[in-house]
């Protein structure tokens, strides 16, 4: 793999070619996006090679990274099936199985992700599922291309729309626990700045201490202890429905996710 393309060349198109650059610095990147002055301004930044169309992509490329617009898909496979036919290609399109895409393009050789917003950081875990034609080299590459981003991990389709409920979208419920942190912090005293970098701070320990694969009740008993303040904050958590709110909040954007797959 020493050519990659990338269609779509937005946010989440510009975060591939960073993380590539970075974590794969003897690949030759190229992108094509419709917006021609933000795409030339774009692969200045990157170092990437603008190209004249998506075809010319495909034609160039080892393997080529779709960041378009899920609505889009139809009438972009009908402007360049014959130039994808064949072709390795990696899917980031909400919504679109991986079918629709080898379908579309006249390829087997499709991997298709489920990134989040940290990919822009460089610090997402990436869900990859494969055709089940997939070759051995597709998987491999397909795998390191969704480590430039963060890390991969390999899952069926079928929970894709669990990936996104868990990770795409849940990474939102993380941003939104660590600003109720926050605002706690300042009913206690703390201005909302100060009050937030710890709430962060906090998380960032309670990931590293999970790291292991410690169970987190467990970690979480080390924290409790009787007629403590630990188990006061616990009480007043579950009187206000925590977990069953979050298991909701993760269960509704999974139904949402396959319901968009049709």
């Amino acid at each position: 793999m020493k050519r990659i393309g990338i269609v779509g060349f937005g946010v989440m198109g510009e975060a591939f070619a960073a993380g590539l650059s970075a974590r794969m610095p003897g690949v030759a990147l190229s992108a094509f996006d419709v917006r021609r002055d933000h795409l030339e301004a774009a692969c200045r930044k990157h170092s990437v090679t603008p190209a004249r169309s998506a075809a010319e992509v495909f034609a160039s490329s080892d393997i080529s990274i779709l960041c378009i617009k899920p609505q889009d898909l139809p009438a972009f496979c009908a402007d360049v099936k014959g130039a994808a036919r064949g072709r390795r290609v990696v899917s980031i399109l909400a919504g679109r199985r991986i079918q629709a895409i080898s379908d579309g393009l006249g390829t087997d050789q499709v991997a298709r992700f489920m990134p989040n917003v940290a990919a822009t950081r460089g610090a997402s875990l990436v869900g990859v599922a494969l055709h089940p034609a997939a070759t051995p080299e597709m998987r491999s590459d397909s795998l390191a291309v969704a480590g430039a981003l963060g890390s991969a991990m390999e899952i069926p389709e079928k929970l894709m729309a669990a990936m996104t409920g868990i990770s795409g979208s849940g990474i939102a419920w993380v941003f939104q626990f660590a600003h109720a942190m926050a605002l706690g912090g300042v009913a206690s005293g703390f201005d909302y700045g100060t009050a937030l970098s710890i709430a962060a701070s906090t998380l960032e320990s309670a990931v590293a201490m999970m790291k292991d694969g410690t169970h987190p009740l467990e970690l979480a008993s080390r924290v409790i202890s009787p007629a403590g303040t630990t188990i006061q904050g616990i009480r007043a958590l579950e009187q206000g429905g925590f977990t069953a709110a979050v298991m909701a909040a993760v269960e509704a954007a999974t139904r949402k996710a396959a319901e968009m797959e049709g």
